[in-house]
């Protein structure tokens, strides 16, 4: 019997790896989708290489699902735009990202000052104004949802928002307890259900230092 839930891909972030959405991919099959994880290595390639990867694994999965949807965290975040800038899929439906740098992070800035030559992605997840994200097209077609935490110390709210976004929500967590946080699940799954946050489900939320 096939399985009619619609299918999510989760995307991790910079120096993480698939075990890290572990927890979300969880809360979000106990809300009704399948959850499929793409993982790539993170550290030292440039943005650009793990776009062109995603783009084909889109290409193959847009040949199987008639509808699915796409979850990155932080630096998967801009891998996901990067790689829509190839192409457009129709049965890509809605998008939500996690704690985006898509103007960059201060931290990154820094650490690109001195790992910059050999952590290709701290240089281009720089808030400096010539740094990739910050000069990088946006072509999104799609419904897009943005998931900022209040206590992130690697990127500031204000750089979590994209011009184009449908909807943008912060709730009490940081950059990396956004993946645990039932809050998200639930924010994320009604995103994807209806293409707008619901400003209740933070009632009562949780407060994360």
């Amino acid at each position: 019997m096939s399985d009619h839930r619609e299918l999510i891909v989760l995307v991790h972030g910079f120096g993480s790896m698939r075990l890290i959405m572990w927890p979300l991919a969880c809360l979000l099959r106990a809300g009704g989708f399948r959850v499929r994880q793409w993982s790539y290595a993170s550290l030292f390639a440039p943005i650009d290489d793990h776009a062109k990867r995603f783009f084909e694994f889109l290409e193959q999965l847009a040949t199987e699902e008639s509808r699915f949807h796409i979850v990155a965290h932080s630096m998967g975040s801009i891998i996901v735009q990067s790689a829509l800038n190839r192409g457009h899929f129709p049965n890509l439906r809605r998008i939500v990202f996690l704690a985006p740098p898509n103007r960059g992070s201060p931290v990154a800035r820094v650490a690109a000052l001195i790992f910059g030559q050999i952590l290709a992605p701290t240089r281009e997840l720089s808030d400096a104004l010539e740094s990739y994200v910050n000069k990088l097209e946006r072509k999104l077609e799609n419904d897009v949802g943005v998931i900022a935490a209040r206590f992130d110390l690697l990127v500031p709210i204000s750089n979590t928002h994209l011009a184009n976004e449908s909807a943008h929500i912060v709730i009490n967590a940081t950059h990396n307890s956004l993946l645990v946080s039932t809050t998200v699940s639930k924010l994320t799954a009604r995103f994807l259900a209806t293409g707008a946050f619901k400003e209740s489900l933070l009632a009562g939320q949780e407060e994360l230092p």
